[in-house]
């Protein structure tokens, strides 16, 4: 038996300025994700940054001093707050890594299924 292959988001510093890089790519094998992406015409970065933001008020995690930049299906985002960088990951990985926290963040964004 396969499994599907699963890439977690990380926390990268910048050699240029310091700043923290959070990034997440491509979910290739996620079915749930794909139907969501193709219902609301969305690219997975997209799709990642909306589910982060819910992520972030429903944990009362302030993100609004980060800068988000989805490249097409790769969720990236800028901060220079170590420390805010790491509990957007945790939350993007727990996103990944466990169905119900997805499926309730998906409820709590107003995605319709």
């Amino acid at each position: 038996m396969e499994t599907s292959k699963v890439y977690l988001c990380r926390v990268e510093r910048s050699k240029i300025n310091g700043n923290y890089t959070v990034w997440l790519p491509e979910q290739p094998d996620d079915d749930f994700v794909y139907m969501l992406v193709d219902k609301y015409d969305l690219l997975q970065g997209e799709l990642w940054e909306i589910l982060l933001k819910t992520g972030a008020k429903d944990s009362k995690l302030d993100v609004s001093k980060v800068y988000f930049a989805p490249e097409g299906d790769v969720f990236v985002s800028y901060t220079s707050d170590y420390e805010l960088g790491k509990n957007m990951e945790k939350i993007l990985n727990e996103l990944i890594l466990n169905p119900k926290y997805f499926t309730n963040m998906v409820h709590l964004s107003g995605f319709k299924l």
